[in-house]
């Protein structure tokens, strides 16, 4: 409403187009002296607010929303418009229209009004000019058509007959729900925007749920504590109730066992003694040493040579890396395993002894045994004499398996054929020595290995098998001494 009666001078004067198409005059100190009243009663008519495709609605406030199938191309700016989520085609037989009732796009026509044009001309007419992306058909009896080369500037407003087609893919059709397209029953892909507001309402919305989830996050540590409470509790008393439960047993088995006599539970039990034993190796793919030593497949000198290093080094583990130092006893080719590999492992502990007396210390003077423990061929001097017994009797088991490598016979058939002439314990050591001081050393080797004949490397292997089968254990060298001087060989 103008003020005529009130002229503006003043510098700071300000003449303002508001959102809803009104110009207001405002003095210096912002009143307002005049204004026009050009706004749409209904305050969705002014144009440029919305983007392409957008429809607004009073719903009481005018909200921005996307037709079916559509989404806002930006939440944080409307004006974008909206986008269809899949690429029309140029193909009229794949387009279809969707309707909106009581809705329309201000401007943008292609040619002019015409009336009188059915709905089916009107509809083959859009279908088949790729300008044309929707148009408006009112049918309150004129048969007005409109079509549209842009869709802006669109409304909703109950009070219209007209009712747009906006071109689709087939397939995308609406819900019926749509058809009276009701504010609040309009099925919008994105968010409803207020225009009366510089950001959209998904904004407030987000900070809503957000604020939700940080007081669910927060109201949910004491939940979490008394669930960890609830755990720790079981887990620390649920071992004690274990445990009180085996005791019992044991106490229960226990008592039951005196009701009955000694006579009783030995006649029960096969007077204590089981009819079959069982010893359980590792598997390993080529079994035993004996398994390839003592039968028609050949072995080379660097792999013999490898055994004889593994074996080395699995005594030295035995006799001085391991927690309890651990005498064998029964060093020989069927307790020695082969892999895949031909590494070697040490197996067969049944006659295995600990190097602790009594009080748990490490003896390293060894201790004396009621009777002989071993296999016959492979014991050393010491067992027979009642000595007191080390790790230099293992020692004296590897050399004689050294001797089988070497000479790719038992250390049984050296003992009855080989050495017929020597009546003493020690036969084999002192034939071979001999053998060798006077015949040479390939007198004494598998004659397998003279195609493979390396001096330095046999001559080496001999060497510490002669020092390892000495009668005199103190001459005899460590493993861990003949470890390293078969790694120098390797190394060489």
């Amino acid at each position: 409403m103008a003020n005529r009666d009130r002229p503006v001078n003043e510098t700071r004067s300000r003449l303002t187009l508001r959102r809803n198409g009104n110009l207001v005059l405002t003095d210096g100190i912002g009143s307002t002296v005049w204004l026009t009243n050009t706004f749409s009663g209904v305050g969705m008519e002014v144009h440029g607010l919305c983007g392409e495709y957008i429809i607004c609605i009073y719903n009481p406030q005018p909200i921005c929303t996307c037709p079916h199938g559509f989404s806002l191309r930006d939440h944080s700016n409307w004006s974008k418009g909206c986008s269809l989520s899949v690429i029309l085609s140029h193909d009229s037989n794949k387009l279809d229209f969707m309707e909106i009732p009581n809705s329309d796009y201000f401007a943008y026509d292609l040619d002019t009004i015409a009336i009188g044009i059915s709905y089916e001309e009107c509809r083959d007419a859009c279908l088949y000019d790729l300008r044309c992306k929707g148009f408006g058909y009112a049918r309150d009896g004129s048969e007005v058509r409109y079509p549209k080369s842009f869709l802006l500037n669109g409304f909703h407003k109950p009070s219209t007959f007209i009712s747009m087609y906006i071109k689709i893919l087939k397939g995308l059709s609406t819900n019926e729900a749509l058809k009276k397209l009701k504010p609040y029953e309009l099925n919008c892909s994105a968010a409803l925007v207020a225009l009366d507001s510089g950001y959209p309402k998904v904004a407030k919305s987000n900070k809503i749920r957000y604020t939700k989830y940080l007081i669910g996050f927060v109201s949910s540590f004491p939940i979490i504590e008394a669930i960890y409470i609830g755990l720790t509790w079981w887990y620390v008393f649920r071992n004690q109730a274990k445990e009180e439960f085996v005791n019992m047993g044991y106490i229960e088995l226990a008592m039951g066992f005196k009701r009955f006599t000694y006579a009783e539970l030995k006649k029960a039990t096969n007077n204590f003694k089981q009819e079959h034993k069982l010893l359980v190796y590792e598997y390993l793919e080529n079994g035993s040493l004996d398994k390839i030593l003592f039968s028609d497949a050949e072995l080379g000198l660097e792999q013999k040579y490898k055994i004889a290093l593994g074996i080395a080094k699995g005594l030295s583990y035995l006799h001085e890396e391991c927690l309890e130092w651990v005498l064998h006893c029964d060093i020989k080719p069927q307790n020695i395993l082969l892999d895949d590999q031909l590494e070697p492992k040490v197996a067969d502990f049944r006659m295995s002894k600990l190097f602790t007396d009594i009080y748990g210390i490490k003896d390293m003077q060894g201790r004396r045994f009621s009777k002989a423990w071993g296999t016959k061929g492979y014991m050393a001097l010491e067992w027979m004499m009642n000595l007191k017994i080390d790790a230099k009797a293992d020692v004296y088991n590897y050399g004689i398996v050294l001797l089988e490598l070497l000479s790719g016979k038992s250390a049984s058939i050296l003992i009855s054929t080989l050495a017929k002439e020597y009546n003493e314990w020690n036969q084999p050591v002192q034939y071979v020595t001999e053998k060798i001081e006077i015949e040479g050393l390939k007198e004494v080797i598998n004659p397998r290995l003279l195609c493979e004949y390396e001096k330095k490397k046999l001559e080496r292997l001999m060497k510490v098998t002669l020092l390892c089968v000495q009668e005199d254990r103190n001459a005899r060298p460590t493993m861990s001494k003949v470890m390293e001087v078969l790694l120098d060989n390797d190394h060489e």
